[in-house]
C-alpha cells in the first residue's frame, strides 16, 4: 500500500513540474498562444517589451514547477511541516519574479514587491511561533 501511494505521489510530482516546462516551451515557441502574452501583445508597449515579458513568463512558468518540486524535496528529504516549505518555496518564486521581471523588463513591481513583504512576514511568524 505504501509504494502505491508513493507512486502515485511520483507521478502528481513530474506531472506538476512537466506541465510548467510544456507552458514554458510553448511561451517562447508559440507567444501568441499563450493568454499572458497575448494581453503583452495587446499593450503594444514595443518589441523590447514583449520579448522581455516573453522570458519572463518563461521563468515564471519553470520558477511555478521549481517551487512545486522545491516544497516537495523540503517535505519529504528534509522532513519539514508542509505548511513551512510551501511557505519557504513561495517566498522563493516571487523573489525570483520580482527580480527577473526587474531584469527582463524594467518595472518593479509593487504587487511582487507587497507580496514578498508578506510572505517574508508569514515566514518569520510562522517559524516564530511554530
Amino acid at each position: 500500500m505504501k509504494t502505491l501511494l508513493l507512486i502515485v505521489f511520483i507521478v502528481i510530482l513530474l506531472l506538476a513540474v512537466s506541465i510548467p516546462i510544456w507552458l514554458a516551451i510553448r511561451v517562447m515557441r508559440h507567444p501568441e498562444k499563450d493568454s499572458g502574452m497575448r494581453r503583452v501583445m495587446a499593450e503594444e508597449r514595443g518589441e523590447e517589451y514583449e520579448k522581455g515579458m516573453q522570458k519572463f513568463l518563461m521563468v515564471n512558468y519553470l520558477g511555478s514547477g521549481l517551487a512545486w518540486l522545491m516544497a516537495a524535496v523540503l517535505e519529504l528529504v528534509f522532513r519539514w511541516e508542509s505548511p513551512l516549505s510551501m511557505l519557504i518555496s513561495a517566498f522563493t518564486l516571487c523573489l525570483v519574479l520580482v527580480i527577473a521581471k526587474w531584469r527582463f523588463t524594467g518595472e518593479l513591481s509593487k504587487a511582487g514587491c507587497v507580496t514578498l513583504a508578506l510572505g517574508l512576514v508569514f515566514a518569520v511568524i510562522y517559524y516564530g511561533v511554530f
